[in-house]
């Protein structure tokens, strides 16, 4: 059985997309970075995305704040047809919200 062709490279997002991210994706520490790892939810090529310190740390322990916003995007390493420049990825972006305190 032969693999599908990858889709080609469309700038854009879609509700869908945050949604089946969430579902599938895990979420690692490595120092002062968080990894979120898992298929691209428009093309379904594994992808890792990282994400600084300074953009999920929160205030204190004791006040941990709400939910911080990620915008992410397809980072898989297939350079899909139509991808300006050779780009890697599909186009697709999305935002998660990561749990207050997700530093650990």
């Amino acid at each position: 059985m032969s693999t599908p062709p990858p889709l080609p490279y469309q700038y854009g997002t879609d509700d869908q997309f945050a949604q089946r991210a969430a579902a599938t994706f895990t979420l690692e520490h490595f120092g002062t970075a968080l990894v979120l790892s898992g298929p691209c939810p428009r093309c379904g090529q594994q992808m890792d995305f990282m994400v600084v310190e300074e953009l999920f740390r929160a205030a204190t322990v004791a006040d941990p704040g709400p939910a911080t916003p990620v915008t992410m995007f397809c980072t898989a390493e297939t350079v899909h047809e139509g991808s300006p420049d050779d780009r890697t990825g599909c186009g697709a972006f999305w935002s998660l919200l990561l749990p207050s305190g997700a530093e650990g």
